[in-house]
C-alpha cells in the first residue's frame, strides 16, 4: 500500500499493518542543533550554498572548517585562512 504526505507531497510504500503515520519521516523530523561536537547552523547560507552567513551578508565564521561539516558553526573547528 502507499500513501501521499499532504504537507510534501511524496509518496511511500506503507509496510506495517498498524496505522501509517499521517505525514512521511522527512515531516516527522525535527531539526538537529547538534550533531557530536559540531553546532549546526540554522540560519541563512551566502550565494555559494555552503557558507554561513549573517542577516547582513558577513560569514557567521572565518576560516575553514576541521571538521568537514560547512554549516558547522563551533568556534573550535574552524582554522584559519593563511
Amino acid at each position: 500500500m502507499q500513501k501521499q504526505c499532504p504537507r510534501c507531497g511524496i509518496v511511500w510504500e506503507i509496510l506495517t499493518t498498524r496505522k501509517p503515520p499521517d505525514v512521511c519521516q522527512g515531516c516527522r523530523a525535527r531539526k538537529q542543533t547538534k550533531i557530536g561536537e559540531c553546532l549546526i547552523w540554522q540560519g541563512m547560507y551566502a550565494e555559494d550554498l555552503v557558507t554561513p552567513i549573517k542577516e547582513d551578508g558577513t560569514p557567521v565564521l572565518e576560516g575553514i572548517s576541521t571538521c568537514g561539516h560547512s554549516d558547522c558553526v563551533n568556534p573550535s573547528h574552524r582554522k584559519e585562512n593563511k
